[in-house]
């Protein structure tokens, strides 16, 4: 049953243009008809251009009246939850006081001054000028052909919005079916048994609907209007995944996720390799938390890792009061089990004396702390082992078994005196390691041990979708670029290439024999050992330029935010490669502040001189 909209375009176009037509005071002002003047008669008729400027002009004030609003409502909530302070022109005031300065308490007078004690009269000023926004924006919707232009302009925009949300949507719908796939995929396997008839057909739907979906979206994105809106609003959401922690869900990503969640469902361990930066740990945390939907059980490869940071230990302390009662339980289960041909009496007796230890006194006692994979079989968590190949060898054998054992599979624990524990469903091991090279020290991980796992090499993203990720981070909340002139887009687009050959010469993708330390006469390209350009390091540098409102050329944060704070031997390196992509074209040795950079290198990577 297809379910409609419950206003349509035209609905919400007449609520929107009538709510602007009221007053200041937020009521609708009425008029009488003979009172009501429209330019469009007599010789006031408005021509097409100027009708254009006063409907620019309303969208303008509109969006000012928006941010008003917010303001308004943000900074009285702060104000409403703090105590009242000393004002600004209390202070002024109290500064310009020659006199009385022996009797006044100074300390306790600044003591109120509030970092936000300023908000007061901001919002009254904000308060102000909404007020004359509104009569403003009344005075031109007074006039019937403006009223009636904007109220279609809305509607043609609310319109193309809805058509936006349904590409959207069906972009959702098609990651339904992969997702209704596998699973269906998955249980036929836990089952051991081969597709059904009935399996065969429900899959082919699933593929008719996705092929369906795709002909829809193709359709849609046909139109110019809603091709630019969902363009806008999938850079929204970059923004949006960008400030809630960095995280950015890009075609490339979406597309390893479903090939991690396809074996995942199938119970196959999932083994994600790459290079430093490229998101492996983001991944399996993302997939855990929003397809798996848990807060995983996490281990950190280390060298010092051992069994007992992995499957628990015995500990011993005072429990909370949850702890003590299990305690106390589990200390009774074990005696009834050592003795059982101990009376009622005898028991009673140990009871209390127990009871009295464990949980009245809370005196130290021993119990069994579990890690995080026990605590993954036993809760049907996801369980990640970061860095898996830094993790001894040893230690790795040990848990080999473990690792892909599946839901109804039971397991001892030897660290906790062969107990036995039920591994519950929605247990799954995903691990990330770097991909073997000089640069990591790391455990050669056994073939067989390997075998086990679905690997992947996790890459970089592609330049594209790098560069759409860092127009994302400079739009506003609206969707509108934040640059102060073109300039500053065309650096953009430089980074994202000086991002991509960076990542490039990391990975070894690409060999650069003219780099600072190359000697190709020996075959030997120059590198970088410990630094690489990633989407992190990229929205560190992006972040305060928008901050400070592009008040310097993007070279000074790149300097600042990213050589500066690589390792030594990389700086001058990475000051060559910058300058390949002409940034610090005018700069001097001096600016830097890099060791080892020297005026004849810089003039030699600025393309001034031959070095």
């Amino acid at each position: 049953m297809q379910e409609k909209m419950k206003f349509s375009s035209g609905e919400v176009s007449r609520y929107v243009a009538n709510r602007l037509r009221q007053g200041p005071d937020h009521t609708k002002v009425e008029k009488k008809p003979k009172a009501r003047k429209s330019r469009a008669q007599g010789g006031g008729r408005l021509q097409a251009i100027e009708l254009e400027r006063v409907l620019g002009e309303l969208d303008r004030m509109e969006l000012e009246r928006q941010d008003l609003l917010r303001q308004i409502v943000s900074d009285q909530r702060l104000l409403d939850a703090g105590n009242r302070s000393t004002t600004q022109d209390e202070v002024l005031a109290m500064l310009d006081d020659s006199e009385g300065m022996e009797d006044l308490n100074m300390r306790s007078f600044t003591g109120n001054v509030s970092l936000s004690q300023g908000l007061e009269s901001s919002i009254r000023a904000a308060r102000s000028r909404l007020a004359e926004i509104r009569t403003k924006i009344g005075e031109l919707m007074d006039d019937d052909r403006v009223a009636q232009a904007y109220q279609e302009r809305v509607e043609a925009k609310v319109k193309t919005i809805r058509l936006a949300r349904n590409v959207e949507s069906l972009q959702g719908l098609i990651e339904k079916c992969d997702l209704a796939q596998m699973q269906l995929v998955a249980r036929r396997s836990s089952e051991d048994v081969t597709l059904t008839e009935a399996d065969r057909e429900t899959m082919g739907k699933y593929d008719l609907i996705r092929q369906k979906a795709r002909e829809k979206i193709d359709a849609l994105m046909g139109r110019e209007d809603v091709y630019y809106e969902t363009r806008r609003r999938g850079l929204l959401e970059f923004r949006r995944q960008l400030m809630n922690g960095g995280f950015v869900r890009t075609a490339s990503i979406r597309s390893e996720i479903m090939q991690i969640l396809s074996h995942l469902q199938l119970g196959i361990p999932v083994f994600l390799r790459g290079h430093l930066g490229v998101g492996k740990t983001e991944i399996a945390l993302h997939v855990s938390r929003k397809y798996l939907g848990h807060e995983p059980e996490f281990i950190s490869g280390s060298e010092e890792a051992t069994k007992y940071d992995i499957y628990g230990r015995t500990q011993i302390g005072v429990n909370s009061e949850r702890n003590k009662l299990q305690e106390f339980k589990r200390r009774m289960d074990e005696y009834r089990a050592l003795n059982p041909d101990a009376g009622p009496k005898e028991l009673k007796e140990v009871e209390r004396q127990y009871y009295e230890t464990i949980v009245v006194k809370g005196q130290a006692t021993s119990f069994f702390q579990y890690g995080p994979l026990v605590r993954a079989m036993k809760e049907g968590k996801p369980l990640i082992i970061d860095e898996m190949d830094g993790i001894p060898h040893s230690i790795i054998m040990r848990i080999n078994h473990a690792l892909t054992r599946k839901a109804g599979d039971r397991i001892r624990i030897q660290e906790n005196g062969g107990e036995e524990i039920t591994v519950k469903k929605g247990f799954c091991v995903i691990a990330t390691g770097n991909v073997k090279s000089a640069r990591y020290k790391r455990e050669e991980l056994d073939a067989a041990f390997l075998s086990r796992w679905w690997s992947e090499d996790i890459k970089y993203p592609p330049q594209t979708e790098t560069y759409e990720i860092l127009m994302a981070a400079l739009i506003d909340r609206r969707g509108n670029l934040q640059v102060k002139n073109p300039v500053d887009l065309e650096d953009i687009r430089r980074l994202t290439e000086a991002a991509t050959e960076i990542q490039q010469i990391f990975s070894g993708d690409h060999l650069d024999f003219l780099g600072e330390g190359a000697d190709a006469a020996r075959g030997t390209p120059a590198g970088l050992k410990k630094t690489v350009l990633s989407l992190r390091h990229l929205w560190n540098i992006v972040r305060p330029w928008k901050a400070n409102n592009f008040d310097k050329p993007v070279e000074h944060y790149i300097l600042n935010e990213f050589i500066r704070p690589a390792v030594a031997e990389d700086q001058v390196y990475l000051v060559q490669l910058f300058c390949r992509f002409r940034f610090f074209k005018t700069w001097t040795v001096e600016q830097f502040e890099v060791p080892g950079l020297t005026e004849a290198k810089l003039l030699a990577f600025q393309g001034k001189q031959a070095f």
